[in-house]
């Protein structure tokens, strides 16, 4: 185009010749303008928090709250939550460019058991917090769930016992455990709580290191209806002057044993009346153990008891005598503390001699 012919352009005219110029040539400088400006509007609509899309989470961990609440106002649930709340899948509106970092656990998806008011079947929401950063949850499936409900209540004063499971390895003596706490408190469901009978803490012998001394093990405790039965603990709460128990501890003495014959230790004295005699001397135990410590029991040769002898003088009936067994020292435990001496006695008999009518 001539200087003459572009001075006579109109301001219109010259715009849009240029526009057809840059429509027809420079293609790589145009492409390129079309990609920077699609980069940047994907920056600016991925920054804008009032864009989201929906993101959806399944099998949801829900969170339990609101229990000692609940326990508070008098209610527990004796359902199986667990079961209920298995599945359970979110749908959250997330903002775009948090899309790919959002999980399900932002938006503190929930039951509230401080709800409840009331016993029987009740139906309790799913609930969900909404996210600053992350959104909120549109839909929760399920949006409730059935539960069910009993009175919380409290029994005290229930006594605790031992069983001992086994037997005591020969040559060894343990005393009776003393149990600590002897009483315990239960809470939880009414039925079950009105159950209940006795703990009990189980002790097997072949668990305990058998030396010498005092023995202090803990154990599980057990609670038992009247019927004998083992009673589901999975709701209940065992405690003691406000600390929460599942054990209880057992306190135990364990001495060295040694046997003693009490046969060869007592004689007679004496006879019986003209014309009788002794048929039969029963002595009963026929052996005694003693429980004590070792340098006890070392010096012991014997047991120590209050007579050796009976005296039989002018008897002429069967009698039975008692003899009290000693303790070698404070602490020691006799298997028996008496012996009894039984002594037959009977008329003499005249011998029959051949051809005596």
């Amino acid at each position: 185009m001539s200087m003459d012919q572009k001075k006579q352009e109109t301001p219109g005219q010259a715009l849009l010749r240029i526009g057809k110029h840059l429509l027809l040539h420079n293609w790589g400088f145009k492409a390129m303008a079309i990609l920077i400006s699609i980069l940047l509007w994907a920056g600016l609509i991925s920054q804008d928090e009032t864009i989201t899309r929906e993101k959806t989470f399944n099998d949801v961990s829900v969170n339990i709250t609101g229990t000692d609440t609940m326990k508070r106002n008098g209610y527990i649930v004796v359902s199986d939550m667990s079961e209920a709340l298995k599945g359970v899948s979110a749908v959250a509106a997330v903002p775009q460019h948090q899309y790919e970092r959002a999980e399900a656990s932002a938006y503190n998806i929930r039951v509230d058991l401080s709800r409840l008011n009331g016993t029987g079947e009740q139906e309790i929401r799913l609930l969900s917090s909404s996210s600053s950063t992350f959104g909120r949850v549109t839909s929760l499936t399920p949006g409730s769930i059935p539960v069910q409900v009993e009175e919380y209540v409290t029994r005290y004063r229930i006594p605790v016992s031992v069983s001992v499971t086994g037997e005591t390895p020969e040559g060894w003596y343990m005393s009776s455990p003393n149990v600590d706490p002897p009483l315990v408190v239960v809470s939880g469901p009414r039925s079950l709580v009105n159950s209940i009978s006795r703990g009990r803490a189980f002790l097997n012998p072949d668990d305990i290191e058998w030396t010498e001394g005092t023995t202090v093990r803990s154990e599980g405790l057990i609670l038992f209806n009247r019927s004998g039965e083992e009673v589901d603990s999975t709701l209940l709460e065992i405690s003691y002057d406000n600390v929460k128990l599942d054990s209880v501890v057992l306190e135990m003495n364990i001495l060295p044993t040694r046997t003693y014959e009490t046969l060869e230790l007592i004689d007679t004295i004496n006879q019986v009346k003209k014309g009788y005699e002794v048929k039969a001397i029963h002595i009963s135990p026929e052996s005694i153990t003693v429980a004590a410590r070792g340098e006890v029991l070392n010096q012991m040769a014997e047991l120590a008891l209050s007579e050796h002898y009976v005296d039989l003088k002018g008897l002429s009936d069967t009698t039975s005598f008692q003899i009290k067994v000693s303790k070698p020292s404070d602490d020691a435990v006799l298997s028996n503390d008496t012996i009894t001496v039984t002594v037959d006695i009977g008329p003499i008999e005249a011998e029959e001699t051949s051809g005596q009518k």
